[in-house]
């Protein structure tokens, strides 16, 4: 009883961004290089998408799978490709068990279904959204945003994406769809960034 009343007294502001753009940067934030400082999520998911979704005739990763950010080593070559992690995304039961939530659906997730968010803010328009959730809070005065990052699609986007090919991007994108339909977001230009139909 009070934990739901106070559920109701607050202000509860969610932030989303693009399906795509999130499993994309989840992906290279927590699994394209294990030297980065991520080894436990190469131990509890990258070995064992490897195990799963690597071809044992190619186990070794091309230079075109992996961009490099700056000053980031080089892979050990162990962690699963974007590829690999999207199969895995794509068969893996989300909801129950092995995931993460730096990729699990928001639905799922964050459940904006059952609670009543006051904001829902975007990432690709955090700027503008910080702004107005902050006036209408009347806490523009106390609370000033940093901006730090750009976000929306970039160059990495389409060549991440352009590895996988319609099918999968179908797929990827049913499995998300909730999100995409809640949340206003369209998956075209993903489409046309795949190689071929399968």
């Amino acid at each position: 009883m009070f934990l739901s009343q106070a559920i109701r007294k607050t202000t509860k502001i969610l932030n989303v961004r693009h399906p795509f753009e999130r499993l994309l940067s989840a992906y290279r934030d927590k699994l394209e290089n294990t030297l980065a400082g991520r080894e436990n999520f190469q131990e509890e998911y990258g070995t064992i998408i490897v195990q799963n979704y690597r071809d044992p005739k190619n186990p070794v990763i091309r230079a075109n799978q992996v961009i490099k950010m700056k000053d980031a080593p080089e892979p050990a070559g162990v962690e699963p490709t974007f590829r690999e992690f999207i199969d895995y995304v794509i068969n893996a039961d989300l909801g129950r068990y092995h995931s993460d939530d730096h990729w699990i659906p928001y639905y799922q997730y964050c459940t904006p279904c059952s609670l009543n968010y006051d904001f829902i803010n975007k990432v690709e328009t955090l700027w503008q959204d910080q702004v107005f959730t902050l006036r209408k809070l009347k806490l523009n005065q106390k609370i000033k945003p940093h901006w730090r990052n750009s976000y929306g699609r970039s160059n990495a986007s389409r060549i991440y994406y352009s590895q996988l090919n319609k099918a999968m991007i179908y797929k990827l994108y049913d499995k998300f769809k909730l999100d995409f339909e809640m949340f206003d977001y369209s998956p075209n230009a993903y489409f046309n960034y795949a190689t071929s139909e399968f």
